[in-house]
């Protein structure tokens, strides 16, 4: 993969087909190999895909303790940069969500439209959650991983009927994991995320998707699925998008659907 190198860190990316820019941005510490399975070949097809580890996580090295939000977008800035791919259609999962919210806002002229999948807002806390720092001393680092992709990720019933196709995904969402330090501050970072009601300034046509199974998260915390429908409201003109029976991980277990809602949305504005 290329690399952009920055003050503190150095991105490792990859570009792949031709056409209006697409910028996936992953979960929290997460790398972008993920979007390989279905994102990256559907979408290269007629669009310049670019995927990216964020820093400190896959082979992305970082060189400094800030991991903010802010930080992450302006990663995500300068590589669009980079590669000379603004603006692009930015699409964020998760904590990725965020850190597209924040390139929207911050530098709104790298974003032509905005896909935010299952993504998190402001939050309701600060810190590390408890019940993560209990998951983490009770079950340590590797096993907490791979049980939280596989419970929040896919409901029950997907996991039972799929299990050589969850095995296939585990290797890859698992490999290169970042280092315990680096997650927890990512954790710390995106705890710390707080727009302050500049939601309204996103003026680019959104997309919010959610899975209908996916209402999971600390009791009395907010969840993926509260936050779609806070993200829906605030941004002025977004469109809402419920996926029936997924869970986190539905740009996996149900490609068809996912990747369909986002081509209608990128066809229709």
């Amino acid at each position: 993969m290329p690399v952009l190198r920055l003050d503190d860190a150095d991105i490792h990316y990859d570009v792949q087909g031709e056409g209006a820019a697409l910028l996936f941005c992953s979960a929290t510490a997460t790398h972008g190999d993920v979007w390989k399975f279905h994102q990256v070949p559907r979408f290269s097809r007629d669009h310049r895909v670019i995927i990216y580890d964020q820093r400190g996580t896959g082979d992305s090295v970082a060189r400094s303790n800030d991991f903010s939000t802010r930080r992450l977008a302006a990663d995500a800035a300068a590589l669009l940069d980079h590669v000379d791919a603004g603006p692009a259609i930015v699409c964020g999962h998760s904590n990725g969500g965020r850190v597209a919210q924040m390139l929207t806002l911050d530098h709104p002229r790298q974003v032509a439209k905005l896909v935010l999948m299952s993504s998190g807002g402001a939050s309701d806390g600060k810190g590390i959650p408890l019940s993560l720092c209990l998951e983490l001393v009770e079950k340590g680092f590797d096993r907490h991983m791979r049980e939280q992709c596989v419970e929040n990720g896919f409901t029950k019933e997907w996991a039972a009927e799929n299990a050589a196709e969850l095995e296939r995904y585990l290797a890859v969402r698992l490999a290169k994991p970042p280092s315990l330090e680096v997650f927890l501050r990512h954790v710390i970072a995106r705890e710390d995320y707080n727009p302050a009601g500049r939601l309204k300034e996103i003026s680019v046509p959104t997309l919010v998707i959610v899975g209908a199974d996916e209402d999971h998260g600390d009791p009395g915390r907010m969840t993926h699925f509260k936050y779609a429908h806070a993200l829906a409201r605030e941004i002025p003109g977004a469109k809402l998008s419920i996926l029936p029976r997924q869970g986190h991980y539905y740009y996996f277990s149900n490609p068809i659907d996912t990747n369909g809602v986002i081509s209608e949305f990128i066809a229709a504005t």
